[in-house]
């Protein structure tokens, strides 16, 4: 029997369960990252945003297997998909470490934009309003916060996107209870 595209996205719905793991793993590194100001100076700060955000993917790998889950979904060609729609994030990397270079006080305004802005069409891939929040969460908050308040950007804004991952995993949990 031929899979169509609606038998590809339940599958990965039901077997990533959302990528609701890698959304935990967020909500934590950006709750570390509000702390970090109160503990090392402003100048290890800039560079803990920039290299503690690789941390992010592998960490929700490591929860999605202690929980059971296999978020890759590599059988699924969707989860292809999904590989394909996170991987451009590595090009961010240079464009990150040229704002660190030249106007650091921006690095929480421009991480916020790009890596909030990836997360739409998981929005598609999962059927799920939950990374439609995330994606408007994390830019708006990142674009007022980091844009128009920068002497609060590397707290508040970190606590801001850790409370919009937060909502986002509770909205996928009534999602995955829905479906």
């Amino acid at each position: 029997m031929a899979r169509t595209l609606e038998n590809y996205q339940e599958n990965i719905i039901l077997e990533a369960r959302k990528g609701f793991p890698i959304l935990i793993s967020g909500a934590i590194v950006f709750l570390l990252f509000t702390l970090i100001p109160f503990v090392f100076p402003i100048e290890t700060v800039y560079l803990i945003w920039i290299f503690g955000l690789c941390v992010i993917f592998p960490f929700g790998i490591i929860l999605s297997k202690m929980l059971g889950i296999n978020i890759l979904a590599t059988g699924n060609p969707l989860g292809n998909l999904g590989g394909l729609v996170a991987a451009p994030q590595a090009f961010f990397i240079p464009v990150f470490i040229i704002v660190y270079m030249h106007i650091p006080t921006y690095l929480p305004f421009t991480i916020g934009l790009l890596g909030g802005s990836h997360f739409l069409p998981y929005m598609w891939i999962y059927k799920s309003k939950a990374y439609l929040f995330v994606t408007l969460g994390i830019c708006l908050s990142s674009f007022i916060i980091g844009g128009y308040f920068i002497e609060l950007a590397f707290t508040l804004l970190p606590l801001v996107i850790c409370i919009v991952f937060t909502i986002s995993v509770l909205i996928i949990f009534k999602e995955l209870r829905a479906y």
